[in-house]
């Protein structure tokens, strides 16, 4: 087959955009917490493991000698990290750091995924090279893995995506997902109209992954939509892109969900970078959502 991926979190919404964009033309080894949801294939193996277990991890990245690692597992509960912060800091902070620390003994290219978290929102979007300032413990650990991983010495790419969504099997969150299902049996849901983003399709994160990989291209990186809007408007958008009837979505604050952790409310990404030194293309949210559903079969 050729070259060899590990890619960790594998069961998850990018992880197995990952392995649809990379497996007809790699071997793919998987670490994930859960089971494997793949059946045996001749070039997908997933092994169970706590990525906090690093003899384990390191024995495993022994055994399979990939080429490239994509470490897309994390700590993503944003309210609980505020009360189980040494875990967090676990997962997001030193699992990273022992990953690059393997990557650069080993010679293997790393691809870690950050997040928009790192800086305030108080004045989104952002660059690149923008001043971080992570808020709650929960961006505070990301922000911890993120250094870690840019100061290890290894070929390291960081890609900070914002608002994930995309179609997989089996998750245990997805926006999308669970709108359109709200929608479809006809309940009201409320949404937050002021936290601004450009959300981040995962199939075409999938596809940027693979580009940089390809390019060799370190450093850090910014992935996203072409517009930043808020919550609101990405659930009005999903609703027309599905046929489905925007009057059941409700307009809230914020404030109104008196959550423990705070969150970034002017974030977004500039993804010009991208463009302009690979030649991606950034695309509408309208345009993403027209892929998406492409993908889903839906009519």
């Amino acid at each position: 087959m050729g070259k060899r991926l590990l890619i960790t979190g594998i069961n998850g919404l990018l992880g197995q955009n990952i392995v649809r964009e990379f497996s007809r033309d790699h071997d793919i080894y998987g670490i994930d917490l859960s089971p494997s949801i793949y059946s045996s294939s001749h070039n997908i193996q997933v092994k169970q493991l706590d990525l906090n277990d690093t003899h384990a991890l390191e024995k495993f990245v022994s055994q399979t000698m990939p080429d490239s690692i994509i470490h897309t597992a994390a700590y993503t509960n944003v309210d609980k990290a505020e009360d189980d912060q040494d875990l967090a800091f676990a997962v997001n902070g030193q699992v990273p750091a022992a990953i690059a620390s393997i990557c650069r003994k080993n010679d293997i290219a790393l691809v870690h995924i950050s997040t928009d978290y790192v800086f305030s929102g108080d004045s989104g979007p952002y660059l690149e090279t923008d001043d971080r300032d992570a808020r709650g413990k929960y961006a505070e650990s990301k922000l911890a893995g993120e250094n870690a991983v840019l100061e290890s010495g290894a070929k390291v790419a960081v890609i900070r995506p914002n608002v994930m969504y995309g179609n997989g099997k089996n998750l245990k969150s997805s926006f999308v997902e669970w709108l359109l299902n709200e929608l479809r049996e006809k309940r009201s849901v409320r949404i937050v109209d002021d936290q601004y983003n450009n959300p981040t399709y995962a199939r075409r994160l999938a596809t940027v992954i693979r580009v940089i990989l390809e390019n060799n291209a370190w450093g850090i990186w910014h992935f996203g939509s072409k517009e930043v809007v808020s919550r609101y408007t990405f659930a009005l958008k999903i609703a027309d892109t599905f046929g489905l009837s925007s009057a059941l979505i409700n307009a809230i604050s914020t404030v109104d969900l008196n959550q423990k952790a705070p969150r970034p409310l002017r974030s977004g990404l500039i993804c010009e970078k991208l463009n302009q030194e690979l030649g991606i293309p950034i695309m509408s949210i309208d345009e993403e959502l027209a892929l998406l559903k492409e993908e889903m079969n839906v009519s």
